[in-house]
């Protein structure tokens, strides 16, 4: 129960820092649900079975990535993705050419530093989890 609770904010947390720019999908953006996909991808973080110590250190990866990522937004921007996340949908921000820049490199030094806590067997099952989720996401697009 408690490894659920601390593992319960790694999506919305992570849902900020992917919600700007869909360009590099890295682990879980729950806060904006597409068709089918949304429980499946923050299902990841409870099949790696992370240790408390490690749920600690993502979540301060995550809080700092966080604090970056507000910086970079203007106050319309932050306006703008509170009201998507309200209503559960992807939000138009308008991001600068400089914006998206420095939102992917917050992102992925992100998710390097949070993959470089796991360990080898975790890593593969993330692996395993991101190949599942491409095949669903393409089945899913090939549908409609």
């Amino acid at each position: 129960m408690k490894t659920m609770k601390a593992l319960s904010f790694l999506p919305g947390a992570l849902a900020l820092m992917l919600a700007a720019s869909p360009i590099i999908p890295a682990f879980t953006n729950p806060a904006f649900a597409g068709p089918g996909g949304m429980g499946e991808r923050g299902m990841k973080f409870n099949q790696l079975n992370l240790t408390e110590a490690q749920q600690a250190q993502m979540k301060q990866i995550h809080d700092a990535a966080r604090q970056q990522m507000d910086a970079i937004l203007t106050d319309e921007q932050k306006a703008q993705m509170q009201a998507a996340r309200d209503q559960r949908q992807r939000p138009n921000l308008n991001l600068t050419e400089e914006q998206k820049a420095k939102m992917k490199a917050i992102r992925e030094n992100t998710q390097s530093q949070m993959e470089a806590l796991l360990t080898a067997e975790q890593k593969q099952k993330l692996e395993q989890l991101r190949q599942q989720w491409r095949e669903r996401r393409q089945q899913q697009q090939q549908s409609n």
